[in-house]
């Protein structure tokens, strides 16, 4: 089968105890059955701290919600006492995702995690494949439907990727390909087509984001305080621009091709387009960001929002409700703050 992947997912190392927001922190951590029985089998001292950090199938965190095996120095007790082979399965793949197809599997790293978040900003967006052995993990879909998806989402790819297509036309068109690719789809969406006036709707934004479930308690007052500072803040500066391309790439490649099972390739496009507006604005915030800046931020978003089930979920419903997340109304942001507004272009 085909396995097809962004070419810097090549080049991920997890960087471990150099990590400045471990993934070993703050999350609840399953143990799929194969690895709970290799820890019902490790003997001595070892074993009975296993055993003992266990609970209802998950490792049971500390007090600061630390994995109970995330040592002071950011390292795991679990890989240097028993081996990588032995992690559990979440800990060996994190923050790798993958989506099956048939006979194509398609894959990446998160933009949750520091490093391949640093990765993702850093590198042009370029699809590779190679063949592997044949995997049975797919659903039941539609071949038709599934080649329409896979044109469009090209197409997509095509013009965030385009350096020489402005930003602003290129999200668009991104939204105008998802908009056209919904009409043929059997289960059309509702979303809206009434405009909001752009400050409105960029204050609704935020107080959408302001709302949902935090994962880090620090979130929320960040998204607050940034909205505080939005309509006084610098225009956003050309050199960000690639580094949005990037994300939206990263977005589209990621979300777009899920449309096979539920229809919803309009949402999905509109989450790409949201989260590369909502990354901008902070941007606009922070004011001078340094690549690093960038990537940290792009990494805090991700985390509280793609990787939070119930918060994906929850903006997928409003896009098809609010006037705010309309087609319409994301353009209008679009031009706003990716046209002439952008400070050098």
């Amino acid at each position: 089968m085909i396995y097809r992947t962004p070419g810097y997912c090549r080049d991920f190392r997890c960087i471990a105890g150099n990590c400045k927001d471990s993934c070993c922190k703050g999350w609840e951590i399953d143990i799929d059955d194969a690895a709970a029985r290799r820890y019902a089998e490790v003997k001595g001292e070892f074993g009975e701290r296993l055993r003992n950090s266990i609970r209802d199938g998950s490792f049971v965190l500390t007090e600061d919600e630390r994995c109970p095996f995330l040592n002071e120095k950011g390292l795991c007790d679990i890989y240097t006492e028993l081996g990588k082979e032995s992690l559990c399965h979440i800990c060996a793949e994190h923050p790798r995702y993958f989506e099956w197809f048939g006979t194509v599997k398609e894959g990446g790293t998160g933009l949750c995690c520091e490093a391949s978040a640093q990765l993702i900003l850093s590198r042009p967006f370029v699809l590779c494949e190679e063949e592997i052995p044949f995997e049975e993990a797919a659903g039941d879909y539609d071949d038709e439907l599934f080649s329409l998806l896979l044109e469009a989402r090209t197409a997509m790819l095509d013009a965030v990727c385009n350096d020489d297509m402005p930003f602003s036309e290129a999200l668009c068109s991104v939204l105008d390909i998802a908009a056209n690719a919904q009409k043929y789809i059997d289960i059309p969406m509702t979303g809206n087509t009434a405009a909001a006036g752009c400050r409105e709707a960029m204050a609704a934004i935020f107080r959408c984001f302001s709302e949902l479930e935090p994962i880090d308690e620090n979130w929320i007052p960040y998204v607050r305080g940034c909205a505080e500072k939005l309509h006084g803040a610098p225009a956003l500066k050309a050199g960000y621009i690639p580094y949005l391309r990037r994300i939206a790439a990263y977005f589209l490649f990621r979300y777009v091709m899920k449309s096979v099972y539920d229809g919803n390739v309009l949402g999905y496009a509109e989450l790409a387009a949201v989260s590369v507006l909502f990354i901008a604005q902070l941007y606009r915030c922070r004011g001078e960001c340094s690549f690093e800046d960038c990537a940290g931020i792009a990494k805090d978003y991700s985390k509280e929002t793609e990787y939070c089930e119930e918060n994906t979920e929850k903006l997928l419903e409003l896009f098809g409700t609010e006037d705010f997340f309309s087609v319409n109304t994301l353009k209008a942001l679009i031009a706003e703050s990716f046209g002439e507004n952008v400070d050098g272009i």
